[in-house]
């Protein structure tokens, strides 16, 4: 008995396996773990009807999965909203990274606010996992203080630093920080007409010197940070 009890934990993995790809970047693999365990535990209590069960709930929620992620993905991709919200993913073989800051894997985050946006950048350097310091983006094209998002000066940033922004375009933004007339960085930020690429173009002056960085970003479908149909 416990080698067919072995059999149908297999069976269990393979199905939580076939489960789509947003629904295991959620979950992880816990519903494949949990096939031995669970597959043991519902025999002890209730038999070969619970294993029936068992097996028919999973397989009446696999199709159910895979129509909530088509779902998401169509209103993601048709959407009529702002079209730098959400998160993307950097395109390295089609991004020009500073060489002495070369990221394995780089994400923006941009949420819209009030005000404008707020941006967050995080991803992969040397084997670790970094985040940049959460900032915020008003393109309303005047200077205002660079400080922190509780209005705090930033450690590093020169006194009387500048944050600028201005969006000439629907799809386009421009950002920047400037001190004494002299500017110490400035984004483009310009999302393609479909908007499924958001390209980033950033130069100025940081630790290591002068940098230029061209990024070519896609948006992630379905959004991890946006709660899906159906959960």
């Amino acid at each position: 008995m416990s080698r067919w009890l072995t059999h149908c934990g297999r069976i269990y993995r393979r199905v939580a396996r076939a489960f789509p790809h947003h629904f295991r970047v959620i979950c992880g693999n816990g519903l494949e773990q949990l096939g031995d365990d669970t597959v043991t535990l519902v025999w002890r209590e209730r038999g070969f009807v619970g294993l029936v069960h068992l097996f028919g709930d999973l397989a009446l929620h696999l199709p159910f999965e895979y129509l909530s992620a088509w779902s998401c993905t169509l209103k993601e991709l048709t959407m009529t909203g702002d079209p730098f919200e959400g998160t993307w993913r950097a395109n390295n073989e089609k991004s020009q990274w500073d060489p002495a800051s070369t990221p394995e894997e780089a994400c923006l985050r941009l949420e819209a606010t009030d005000a404008g946006y707020l941006m967050v950048a995080y991803g992969i350097k040397g084997g670790k996992a970094i985040a940049e310091r959460p900032q915020s983006i008003i393109a309303d094209g005047r200077r205002r203080p660079l400080v922190d998002l509780n209005g705090r000066p930033i450690p590093g940033v020169p006194p009387g630093a500048l944050a600028f922004g201005s969006r000439p375009d629907p799809q386009t933004i421009e950002a920047g920080a400037e001190v004494d007339g002299k500017t110490l960085r400035k984004g483009i930020f310009r999302v393609s007409n479909d908007g499924k690429t958001l390209t980033v173009t950033t130069e100025g002056i940081g630790p290591n010197g002068p940098f230029k960085v061209a990024a070519v970003f896609e948006r992630v479908v379905p959004d991890p940070y946006v709660p899906q149909s159906g959960r």
